[in-house]
């Protein structure tokens, strides 16, 4: 019921999720997280030399020790390309690039580590818990394959040219890896629902099934932060009349049904918009700016299956909207909101035959007599 919206960026929470097609989609981190996880970069990168540095020599396997720190000043390089990047905005795309790049020098690394049990291994428990639990699952599924294909990989090549053989340290090193490795992923897996589930809770009304306040607001900041006179935006504003009525004279599970009900009529009516409960009977669609023809369509859409709903089930239901418009009633959802709610509140105090003559408000429908 409602339009979900999947952008979940505002400016009260350290992440948003960005969404690319159904539940696909991964956690964008901000400023500071960003910083965090380069700086964790930069310390693998100066652990990683020193270790290096103070060797004589390393596994006879592909690169002299001279060549590995080559490989990784150009880790460093490639490190800090992707930290500009990223603060310039962050995408799927940059995010595997600096992932895969973490995922290939920590292989090489493990290659050349002249120790039996090599303590660089652990390096890709770094990348996989520093990539795979900031970013969702799906990119978690991701990293955790590239760390199982470069331990693979860099095992295989020590025992194959750098002189290693296998011995029961090695298994169980192996065993302990993998068991960390996964028990990582299944415990981000169910942190991750939890996570999902406490977000929709937060954001979506229990009753309707569409944005509460909060999700509005959330919403809101991403639509209007962007309007301008080339994207501007339409926000509708609803108020069922005389619900508190219904309330005491039907009670309140009659109440919670006119509501659910209502719910659906407004949303599937607003056409593509974003549609919350604003709280209590009150309702709000934002959508692409509409013209006057448009709005009283949807205002007439919204009429003819209230009426018709009120009719069927014998009870009294009616409705008042206010319209307004960004960028040139105000440019965030508050304001639009008090400039839509004085145009609630003038239909209201129309007659039926004047409430047409304003562009800005309509009446859909008399209040229902009292009996």
């Amino acid at each position: 019921m409602g339009m979900q919206y999947s952008d979940w960026g505002d400016r009260r929470h350290p992440s948003r999720w960005m969404a690319e097609t159904g539940e696909a989609g991964f956690w964008v981190p901000d400023r500071a997280e960003i910083v965090t996880q380069f700086f964790t970069r930069y310390l693998f990168f100066s652990l990683a030399v020193i270790y290096f540095s103070t060797l004589d020599t390393v596994a006879p396997a592909l690169l002299t020790i001279e060549q590995l720190l080559g490989a990784l000043a150009v880790y460093f390089i490639l490190n800090t390309w992707f930290f500009r990047q990223a603060l310039q905005g962050v995408s799927l795309l940059k995010i595997r690039g600096a992932m895969a790049t973490d995922l290939v020098i920590v292989t090489l690394c493990v290659i050349h580590d002249p120790n039996t049990i090599p303590p660089s291994a652990l390096a890709f428990l770094m990348v996989l818990l520093g990539n795979g639990m900031r970013y969702g699952m799906r990119l978690f599924a991701e990293v955790l394959g590239g760390a199982f294909l470069g331990m693979a990989i860099s095992f295989a090549i020590r025992y194959r040219l750098g002189g290693f053989e296998v011995n029961a340290g090695d298994v169980f090193f192996g065993v302990f890896w993998v068991t960390l490795a996964l028990y990582a992923y299944i415990l981000m897996g169910r942190i991750e629902g939890q996570r999902r589930q406490l977000d929709y809770r937060s954001r979506f009304d229990a009753l309707t099934g569409l944005l509460n306040r909060h999700g509005l607001l959330a919403a809101a900041d991403n639509v209007f932060d962007t309007a301008d006179e080339n994207t501007p935006a339409t926000v509708l504003f609803a108020d069922l009349n005389q619900f508190k009525a219904v309330n005491d004279r039907y009670g309140h599970g009659v109440g919670d049904r006119v509501l659910a009900e209502f719910a659906q009529i407004f949303s599937e009516s607003a056409e593509m918009g974003i549609c919350g409960r604003w709280g209590g009977d009150e309702f709000v669609a934002i959508l692409p700016q509409r013209d006057e023809a448009a709005i009283r369509q949807i205002f007439q859409r919204i009429e003819a299956r209230t009426q018709a709903w009120s009719s069927s089930n014998g009870m009294p239901m009616a409705v008042s909207l206010g319209v307004s418009h960004a960028p040139q009633d105000g440019r965030n959802l508050m304001t639009l909101l008090s400039v839509a709610d004085i145009h609630l509140y003038q239909s209201k105090s129309q007659q039926a035959d004047t409430a047409k003559a304003s562009p800005h408000y309509r009446t859909l429908l008399d209040e229902p007599k009292a009996t």
